[in-house]
């Protein structure tokens, strides 16, 4: 199972890159068309925030199974192994119950943006529960990753089995 979400994370990592190269070219192309030709075809900048908030949430299960997150290694470095994983498994259920909160306070913005009708105050006013709902996929797929790390930290703590699960180094995954 783990292996599969990890590549499935590779898969949208990749998709976001194809995502954030074409916001820069919307981009690119746009300021040369209103520096050379005074044409703006508008809304440049609201897809590229668009990709960029997808991108974001798409792309945290990728960094946490290539342990990219930001942590304090000051003190983790100074303890033994076995307080190392239990410390992977406190940061890892802080961290599932931070993006629980996140993922039920998205449903609840993408639910009063579908009921209101609400649209981006744009030229293109685009419905905002569309890219909510693909900012919101990306961070339940990021729960469920964080989800299957955590049972297996906690297991792998409980039999004593160091090195495993969040505390194993990202190429023995």
């Amino acid at each position: 199972m783990i292996e599969r979400l990890k590549k499935s994370s590779e898969f949208f990592i990749f998709i976001c890159g194809i995502l954030l190269l074409a916001s820069v070219l919307l981009i690119s192309t746009e300021v040369i068309l209103r520096k050379f030709f005074m044409i703006s075809f508008g809304g440049a900048d609201e897809l590229s925030g668009y990709a960029l908030g997808i991108c974001i949430s798409w792309s945290l299960a990728y960094v946490l199974f290539e342990k990219m997150h930001i942590r304090i290694d000051i003190v983790y470095a100074k303890v033994n192994q076995k307080l190392r994983q239990l410390l992977n498994v406190l940061a890892g259920i802080f961290t599932l119950a931070f993006t629980g909160l996140l993922v039920y306070f998205s449903s609840i913005v993408i639910y009063t943006s579908f009921v209101k009708g609400s649209t981006a105050n744009t030229p293109l006013g685009t419905p905002l529960w569309i890219p909510q709902s693909i900012w919101f996929l990306g961070f339940c797929f990021f729960l469920l990753v964080l989800l299957v790390l955590c049972v297996k930290s906690i297991v792998a703590l409980v039999r004593n089995d160091i090195d495993k699960y969040m505390s194993i180094p990202k190429d023995e995954l």
